[in-house]
């Protein structure tokens, strides 16, 4: 009988070491197990990081080559003007500066307008008599929809832009300054193809010497 109790006890001693060792190996096997999901679970926040950065980078990359084909638009127009210093017209893209049937100045354009204006001062260099004109020219595709009920509303209110920017930047006084938009009705070649209604859509800033007698 005592025999056969010790027996017993031995047997569930046994049982209980292997049912340890059981526990001990699916333990070990689970810790590798959780390491392995946490490595994948950083790689996978690194991978999102990663592609959200990139399309960022792609966006701002985007916007920053915008931003330098409209200076250099502008740069050329204005040494295509300034330097005949007999036209002393700077014509400037209508695009460069503003959206598809809007008069908001777009946000891009700001520095290279500003250049202009101080290209403008150089030329005037203080000389009394001088006068800045603003005019808006559009091509003659009539407006459907939007804030303007027709083309000469839009380049009314586009120079009357151009010329605020002016003078709330204090680049020329107000007296100085005209704003003038005539809309369709003085395109620079015939509005009968894309190409040319893209030329026609466009702002020029005249620079008019004044000579008064006392």
């Amino acid at each position: 009988m005592l025999a056969n109790n010790l027996y017993s006890k031995q047997s569930r001693i046994q049982d209980l070491s292997d049912e340890a060792n059981e526990n001990q190996n699916l333990l070990d096997v689970m810790i590798p197990y959780a390491d392995l999901m946490t490595l994948l679970l950083v790689f996978f926040v690194f991978f999102y990081i990663t592609m959200d950065y990139e399309k960022n980078k792609t966006i701002i990359d985007q916007n920053k080559q915008i931003v330098e084909q409209n200076e250099r638009l502008i740069e050329l127009a204005i040494l295509d003007s300034l330097l005949d210093l007999n036209e002393q017209v700077i014509t400037i893209p209508g695009e460069v500066l503003f959206g598809v049937g809007d008069a908001l100045l777009k946000w891009e354009s700001l520095r290279t307008l500003a250049q202009v204006a101080r290209n403008i001062q150089s030329r005037i260099n203080g000389e009394p008599g001088w006068q800045v004109r603003v005019e808006g020219h559009t091509d003659n595709i009539p407006i459907l929809s939007g804030n303007y009920a027709s083309n000469w509303e839009l380049s009314s209110a586009r120079a009357l832009n151009v010329v605020k920017f002016f003078m709330d930047n204090n680049f020329f006084p107000p007296e100085q300054m005209q704003a003038m938009g005539y809309g369709e009705f003085k395109p620079l070649v015939l509005n009968n193809n894309p190409a040319n209604r893209k030329k026609n859509r466009r702002v020029e800033i005249r620079l008019i010497k004044s000579f008064r007698s006392d």
